[in-house]
């Protein structure tokens, strides 16, 4: 438990230190889901994208995580429902207007057979003429195998005095990526995990959409105004 409530803040830290610079994603996905909708954020983490879109009268959002020590971290909002649950077994209904996978969640999912679970459950969940938006990367594909190097070091009070640091290690494989990654301080290491990214070219997402029984409306590259060109996201339409 305590290995999870470590996760759950240095998961926010990591967030608000290298993902500053993305911060353009979440004027793309205002602009793009309407207010006054049915919107399930899938990966939803401690709600950087759930939370902004709840805000707006009228929206109901619902944040699904795997974590629910990453869920506890969400801030409390009247239009905002965190949900702990695995995407490829959604114990929701069909009341979803727009279903959002955000920043790379999607290709965290391993097997084919993975994803086409979660996309199924997508669209058991959305009403007819929904939208699914995913958001994917194709700087995995690119990525060589390194060894360990900082990539962070940043004061962390809520884990430690001490300043954390941030050590990664990439394995590249022919259809993902392993970075292994470990948390520490001058004096103890806080947390070490493994992280599985599937490239975007094994993805195969459109006929994947297609297979789900959707329908292909466009892929955005970027965020738009040249932010993150390395982004994809797709956005496909439950048919009436």
């Amino acid at each position: 438990m305590r290995e999870q409530y470590v996760e759950a803040l240095l998961y926010d830290w990591h967030n608000q230190h290298k993902l500053r610079n993305q911060r353009l994603d979440l004027e793309y996905w205002l602009t793009l889901v309407p207010p006054q909708q049915n919107t399930v954020v899938l990966g939803a983490g401690t709600g950087r994208v759930a939370s902004p879109l709840a805000t707006r009268p009228g929206s109901r959002v619902v944040a699904v995580d795997l974590s629910r020590r990453r869920l506890a971290r969400i801030p409390a909002a009247p239009g905002l429902h965190p949900v702990c649950a695995d995407m490829r077994r959604l114990p929701l209904s069909r009341t979803a207007d727009q279903v959002v996978i955000p920043y790379s969640t999607f290709q965290l999912l391993r097997t084919t057979e993975d994803r086409e679970r979660a996309l199924a459950e997508a669209v058991r969940i959305m009403r007819p003429g929904a939208t699914l938006h995913i958001d994917v990367s194709s700087n995995f594909d690119l990525r060589e195998s390194s060894d360990w190097q900082r990539v962070l070091s940043a004061s962390c009070e809520e884990v430690s005095k001490q300043p954390v640091e941030e050590w990664e290690r990439t394995r590249s494989h022919p259809d993902h990526i392993l970075i292994d990654k470990t948390f520490r301080t001058d004096e103890c290491v806080l947390l070490r995990f493994t992280e599985h990214w599937t490239h975007l070219r094994a993805l195969n997402l459109e006929a994947a959409l297609v297979r789900a029984g959707l329908a292909l409306e466009r892929v955005d590259h970027g965020y738009g105004g040249g932010a993150s060109p390395h982004r994809r996201i797709y956005h496909a339409r439950r048919p009436l």
